[in-house]
């Protein structure tokens, strides 16, 4: 069984990014169809892909974050360079593909973002995330990402995905064979 991603499967017109998921296997209904939401999906990976893609993409950017999740907003604060902004993210489609042992989980969603003032100032916040991103560009509208969760500085998860963030004006064949030959390449990793 070869996995092929059509990118445009995953597009409405409010979409503007889709991420692919490295990911063992699910738990429960493990087939190709759409997940009705009781399914777990193990998306950690081992330390042994990050030494494969750090060996074959020398050059990445690298930052750490603390967001504060308060209901659809996300306030992200990005530790080493001060930078801050308020956000939110809308899933409109999710498939996992199931490969072997192990499969992908694609996701394409809706990413605003908004003035910093639009974050209420609460106590009442719902979750406080610090995690590491990894990003190896590939081009300007894909990359590979590496991203480590922390819970009291220990290291909790980490998850290797495909990140394309899409235009109307892009030549989508051409992107579709960039997310599917990067597939190919790391979905035995």
């Amino acid at each position: 069984m070869n996995i092929n991603i059509n990118l445009k499967d995953f597009l409405t017109d409010d979409v503007n990014i889709i991420e692919v998921f490295f990911c063992k296997e699910v738990y429960e209904n493990s087939d190709t169809s759409d997940l009705s939401g009781s399914e777990t999906i193990n998306v950690n990976i081992t330390n042994d892909i990050e030494g494969i893609i750090e060996k074959k993409y020398k050059k990445y950017k690298e930052e750490k974050y603390k967001s504060y999740h308060y209901k659809d907003k996300v306030y992200t604060y990005e530790l080493s360079n001060d930078n801050q902004y308020v956000s939110s993210k809308i899933m409109t489609k999710s498939k996992y593909m199931k490969y072997n042992n192990s499969g992908l989980f694609i996701l394409s969603s809706k990413i605003d973002k908004f003035p910093q003032y639009i974050f209420p100032c609460t106590n009442e916040i719902d979750n406080i995330s610090i995690y590491t991103i990894k990003e190896f560009k590939i081009n300007n509208r894909v990359s590979l990402m590496l991203r480590t969760d922390y819970s009291n500085s220990e290291e909790v998860a980490k998850s290797f995905y495909i990140e394309y963030r899409h235009s109307p004006n892009v030549e989508i064949d051409k992107i579709n064979e960039y997310i599917n030959n990067l597939v190919a390449t790391y979905i035995n990793c």
